[in-house]
Formats: C-alpha cells, sequence, structure tokens
C-alpha cells in the first residue's frame, strides 16, 4: 500500500497566543448569536486553530507535525484540535481566544457539553477516512468522545494518554495501541508531564522524516511506536537545542541566541523594481499613552482627552517607521472618532504624521459577510476627501473555511472587479491619491494571475492579501510565482507580514513595502517575547498587575483567603524592590524573592507553600525574570523609551507601560530592518546568497 492517511487529533491548551480580558467563556458558545457578536468582539485577534494554542504539548506537536510535512509534503499528515469550546475543529479553522476547558468540569458536566457540541458524532466522521490515527488527549478530553465509535478493522489507532485516562478507550475494531504516561514516564523521558505527549509524537515524527517506511511499520503493528520513541537518543530539548549534558556544564551561564538566520537568496537575478527600495508600515489601532503618566502613583493626567495622547513618532526623535496603515473599520470604529479625524482636517492631521499615510478597508472586520460592505464609490470618496497617500482596492479575503473550492473562487472574482472597477473610476473623477489594487490567492498561481490582471488594469502599486498568517515557507513560492510578472515601475505590498529573517528574500523577490504590527503588540499579547532588543534576543516582561483593576487579581482574590490590603502591599513591596534594583539599591535574589511573593499570590490558586506550585512558578516567571534583570537590557537601549522611564518598561502591568514597551519593540525592529537594507545595499547577491544567508525553508 502506499503511505497510510494519517490524522492527528490533539486537545486544546490554556495557553494561547493571545489573551485578551474580555475572551470567549461557556457561556458564549451556547448562544449562536450571543457567540457571533463575542467574535466579532475580538476579531483582532482571530487566528487558525493550530496557531492559537502555545501550551507545551501543542507547541511540540506543531514542530514535530512541520517536520513531517518539510520531509513528506504538506498532505502528508492532518491535525484536528479537540476544543472544549468550538468543538473538533481542523488546523485552520479560524478561531478567537476563549477560556473553556473541559480539565475541571465534573463528569456530568463533561458529558452534558460533549452532547451539546456533538463530539461522538464529529469525532467517528472526522476519523473515516484515515488509515492511521494518533489522539494526545487528556482524561476529560477522552471522555467527551463517548467511545466506542465506528472504526474499521484496516485501521490502526494510537492512544497518547494518562494511566487514569485509559479507562475510557473502549473496545474498538481498528487496531489500538495504548501508551499509558505517567510521571515515571516524565522522568524517564526527562521531559514534563504536561507536554510529554507532544514531545513524544514529535520524536516520533522525527524518526518517520528519517525513514518515512515507518509508518507503515506502525500502521501494522502499533507496538512499533513506542519502540521507535524507545530508540530515539533521549535529550532534553532546551530552546537553545542544548543537551542535559551541555545545559549541566552551562548552568552558571547566561545562554545567548545565535546569530540571525537567514533565508537564502533564490538564484535568479533581483527583481525589475528592486532600485524602489522597501519601507515598513506600522497599522493604526489607536496606539498612543498618555505623556505625562505617573509611573510611581500609576495615575494619569487629570482631566485628560485620550484623542490628545501621544503615538509612538512624537516620542522619538524620528519615526520607528516609514508609514501608517489606518483601516476604514478602525475610523469608522465610533462615530466620534470618524467625527474627530473629520473635524481635525484629515487623518495627516489626526494621526499628527507628515509621512506617507495608506488606507484600507479592514478585510479582517467583515471576512464572515458574503460581500464587502462597501463599494467602489464610497471609498474613493473616503481616501480622498481624508487625504490618505495610498488607497487599496476593496478586497474580500481568502483563508481558513473562506478558502474553500466554490467560496474562493468566488471572493477571488470580487476582488478582481472591485480593483478593476477602482482604478477605473480613479481615472475618470481625476482623484489624487495613488491607487492600489489588491491581489487575492489561495495558490502560487492563482495570486500570480490575479497580480497579473491588476498591473494588466494599470495599477502601479500591488497589495497581496491574505497572507498575514502564512508560514514563510508558504509566502516564498507565492513571490516566486509572481516574480516574472513584476516590472521596474511596479511596487509590491505585503499586507500584515514582518519577518526580518525574510526581509533579504522578499526585497530581491520584488517587495517593497509591508506592514505590521507584531513588534508592538508582543508587548502584550505574547507570553515570552515582550522585550525585543537589537542582537535579535526577547525577554519575558515582569508580570505585576495593578490591584485596583484586572482580571486576574480579581479571580485571585475570588479564590485566595488573602485581603485586598494584603495584595497591595505585596504589589507595593514588588515595585518597590525592583525600582530599588535598577538603582543598585537592592540584591538580584532580594527582588526576584518580592516578586515572587506578589506573582505567587495572583497566579496560583493552589497552596502557596506547596512544591508543585513552586515549581510552576520557577519555570514560568523566576528563571525568565531573573535573565532579564541580570541582562537589565533598558539600559544599554538607546530608545526615547528605555533612556525616559527604565525599569518601568518591563513591567508587564497596564497600557502606559505596556504600549511604551511596545513603541520601544517597534523602535528595534526598525533600525535592525534599516541595518538590514544597509547590509544588503553594501553586499552583492551571491555574497548574501553564501554563509552569510542560510536557507530554512
Amino acid at each position: 500500500m502506499p503511505y497510510p492517511r494519517v490524522l492527528v487529533i490533539t486537545s486544546c491548551t490554556g495557553e494561547k497566543q493571545s489573551k485578551p480580558e474580555n475572551q470567549l467563556v461557556l457561556a458564549d458558545f451556547k448562544n449562536a448569536d450571543r457567540l457571533q457578536k463575542r467574535e466579532a468582539e475580538l476579531a483582532d485577534f482571530s487566528t487558525t486553530a493550530g496557531a492559537m494554542y502555545t501550551g507545551m504539548q501543542h507547541l511540540q506537536l506543531m514542530e514535530g507535525v512541520l517536520q513531517w510535512r518539510g520531509a513528506l509534503g504538506q498532505n502528508a499528515v492532518d491535525l484536528s484540535i479537540l476544543s472544549a469550546g468550538y468543538g473538533l475543529i481542523e488546523e485552520d479553522r479560524l478561531i478567537v481566544p476563549y477560556e473553556v476547558t473541559f480539565n475541571g468540569m465534573k463528569g456530568h458536566e463533561v458529558d452534558g457539553w460533549a452532547r451539546s457540541l456533538g463530539l461522538h458524532d464529529a469525532f467517528e466522521k472526522a476519523i473515516a477516512p484515515y488509515d492511521l490515527i494518533f489522539l494526545l488527549l487528556g482524561e476529560n478530553y477522552l471522555r467527551s468522545l463517548t467511545l466506542p465509535v465506528e472504526t474499521r478493522p484496516d485501521q490502526t489507532l494510537v492512544f497518547l494518554a494518562s494511566n487514569s485516562s485509559t479507562r475510557f478507550i473502549r473496545t474498538l475494531a481498528a487496531k489500538t495501541f495504548i501508551l499509558p504516561l505517567s510521571n515515571a514516564d516524565a522522568k524517564r523521558y526527562r521531559y514534563g508531564l504536561v507536554g510529554l505527549k507532544g514531545f513524544l509524537f514529535k520524536r516520533f515524527a522525527e524518526a518517520v522524516c528519517k525513514d518515512a517506511e515507518l509508518l507503515k511499520a506502525v500502521y501494522e503493528e502499533p507496538t512499533v511506536f513506542q519502540e521507535l520513541i524507545d530508540q530515539q537518543e533521549t535529550q532534553l530539548e532546551l530552546s537553545m537545542g542544548v543537551s542535559v549534558s551541555a545545559a549541566k556544564k552551562a548552568s552558571k551561564q547566561v545562554i545567548k541566541p545565535p546569530a540571525e538566520d537567514y533565508l537564502a537568496i533564490p538564484p535568479c537575478p533581483p527583481a525589475p523594481n528592486v532600485h524602489l527600495g522597501m519601507q515598513y508600515y506600522i497599522p493604526e489601532w489607536d496606539d498612543r499613552v498618555d505623556p505625562n503618566y505617573d509611573f510611581l502613583t500609576d495615575t494619569l493626567t487629570p482631566g485628560r482627552d485620550p484623542y490628545n495622547d501621544i503615538y509612538a513618532h512624537e516620542i522619538y526623535p524620528s519615526p520607528n517607521y516609514d508609514g501608517i496603515l489606518v483601516s476604514k473599520v478602525v475610523v469608522d470604529e465610533s462615530k466620534t472618532k470618524r467625527a474627530r479625524v473629520e473635524a481635525a482636517g484629515g487623518i495627516h492631521e489626526f494621526i499628527r504624521f507628515p509621512g506617507r499615510i495608506m488606507g484600507d478597508c479592514g478585510a479582517f472586520g467583515y471576512i464572515k459577510e458574503e460581500v464587502p460592505p462597501y463599494n467602489t464609490d464610497e471609498i474613493l470618496e473616503y481616501y480622498e476627501n481624508l487625504g490618505f497617500n495610498y488607497g487599496v482596492s476593496i478586497d474580500h479575503l481568502i483563508v481558513g473555511p473562506f478558502a474553500q473550492p466554490g467560496e474562493r473562487e468566488k471572493r477571488y472574482e470580487i476582488t478582481l472587479k472591485n480593483a478593476e472597477d477602482f482604478i477605473q473610476k480613479h481615472r475618470e473623477l481625476g482623484y489624487t491619491f495613488t491607487p492600489m489594487g489588491v491581489a487575492q490567492g489561495w495558490n502560487p498561481e492563482s495570486y500570480a494571475n490575479a497580480v497579473k490582471e491588476v498591473i494588466g488594469m494599470g495599477y502601479d502599486y500591488v497589495a497581496l492579501g491574505g497572507l498575514a498568517r502564512a508560514q514563510t515557507k508558504e509566502i516564498v513560492p507565492i513571490l516566486k510565482a509572481i516574480y516574472p510578472h513584476l516590472k521596474p515601475h511596479v511596487r509590491l505590498h505585503l499586507f500584515g507580514v514582518a519577518r526580518i529573517e525574510a526581509i533579504p528574500v522578499f526585497r530581491h523577490l520584488g517587495v517593497t513595502s509591508f506592514d505590521s504590527a507584531s513588534p508592538l503588540r508582543q508587548a502584550w499579547l505574547s507570553d515570552t517575547k515582550n522585550y525585543h532588543t537589537s542582537s535579535g534576543r526577547f525577554f519575558k516582561a515582569i508580570r505585576v498587575p495593578p490591584t485596583e483593576r484586572g482580571l486576574k487579581v480579581k479571580r485571585a482574590l475570588e479564590n485566595s483567603s488573602v485581603d485586598l490590603e494584603t495584595f497591595k502591599r505585596y504589589e507595593q513591596e514588588a515595585l518597590n524592590a525592583l525600582r530599588q534594583f535598577d538603582l543598585g539599591k537592592l540584591a538580584l535574589e532580594a527582588v526576584l524573592e518580592s516578586v515572587a511573593a506578589y506573582s505567587m499570590l495572583v497566579e496560583s490558586q493552589e497552596e502557596q507553600s506547596s512544591p508543585e506550585a513552586l515549581s510552576k512558578y520557577q519555570a514560568k516567571f523566576e528563571n525568565p525574570y531573573r535573565e532579564l534583570l541580570q541582562e537589565k537590557p533598558w539600559n544599554s537601549c538607546g530608545c526615547s523609551v528605555c533612556k525616559e522611564i527604565g525599569i518601568e518598561v518591563v513591567l508587564f502591568r497596564n497600557n502606559d507601560r505596556n504600549r511604551r514597551r511596545g513603541f520601544h519593540n517597534t523602535y528595534t525592529f526598525y533600525n535592525r530592518f534599516k541595518e538590514l537594507l544597509y547590509q544588503i545595499s553594501c553586499t552583492s547577491a551571491p555574497q548574501l546568497n553564501s554563509k552569510d544567508l542560510v536557507c530554512h525553508i
């Protein structure tokens, strides 16, 4: 037989890419109308299910899946996720952050909610087309499937499960192998029990990448699965790829990341438009701060008008981006904002930015609509009246469930028809802004055809949409397909993509501008990459949530016998300790102890003295905090924010700190981007394609 068709089913994790305070809860999922409204509120945080979860099991699993696909092809393995909110969903399903889990539910609650989600039937239907199915599920997630389901003797199921959950795996017609995992196994494999299932699957995937015939062996005799993972060399993989023995030797050293690995320059001449250079735009989402915020008392300027708060380009001597992208859905989010923009005299005056401003419609805001909610006439007037430098035609996204045959072709035609209508009326009516035509697609060929058509309409600025959540290795083939259609005068923009390691390739293949708020938003949305440095190193910001507001403290108070005044005292002691440390008046261990006391109070609902709570805290917080405080990167940063507020920039606490840290991240990214462009301009293409730029596609 050919290689077995493989499906992996894993569970959702509590750790997610974004954690807004108003994420979905169980009640939202129980009402379809309410769910639709709440999802719209959280649209800015939407991403695919595969990218949403950041728990250790999921991250390890995804590493294995990506290696597998890299070796055997994109369709070699499929992935579904058992979500306690959304049900059994495919990897590319667009979802928003939520806070629902089967863990902690009582048995009857699991059973009832699983019935509402239709998990038993969904699971039976999902596995039917596959030969070899791997299940990485915890106890209540296995229970929610209500096994047994109908399977076939020519199918093989491999369960990675805890000892206690194996009772939910009932007799199946398929060949079945259960690998029960316990703390003893975590110790044996030298990996934490929480992420062990994903770690072991990745180990199996690595073996498959070396010898694909192993798939047939496991399909025919599933016990081979355990033999394979036991044969692999046991190694605790740190983020730097350091083995256990090496880590012990380096335990007292600060491990620094390697130099940036850049993608290889393709073996073709530079695109004909490469002389146009490359610019970075940042999306505008009301990212402002109070210029007179008092960090010691955590108070805003009395009587301040939030619209008079300042942007990053008003803090730095020169803007930390080349231009700004403003979406219509953002301008129109409230009547007050739209009125203020118009009253100010236009978009430049409102944002107080003299440089280039690009406008688009904000397609993610209406992604679920059958057709875009705007027409060309009103959008042309909007761009002209508000004074945009560039205006983007009306597009319709082709991503996730909207990239299915039938739907994708319809959206493709809508986007091209709008582009043609847009440029024709732009010419006829003599508008002064530069028109940009959007190309949407679902594979390299469709994108290339769209770009060819848009250029043929007369556009000299083309934008690629729908790639914000695509992997770089998916984007590069699209750019290669577009490359032959580019002309010396045509500029090419990438919506929502900023990858420093891909800049040389993007520029070589004709990208002349791109936009992304990732460096900014990682300041408060990332779990670990909150503070960026010019060396490419990232640090976790120190969580000191304010007691007077904030969901975490409120929940901690509800689940604690400690009163509010005690919380406040611990909070102030932690802040004072950090500030004294920054002044050189307090030792590292003392400040860590003070921060730990408050963090344990907020983060842990267990007994504060329990070994489990302490171990969890040390892994997630104390070790990253120690590394940050030892390094003191804010002291060596020359940016205006770090110079002005010092250690406050690395405190994860509120908007006026978190956004300033985002401004610093954007400043750092922009400087690295400009330095890289300068390096490229001083280096010939053959040199860039050598050891300096290593291919990791």
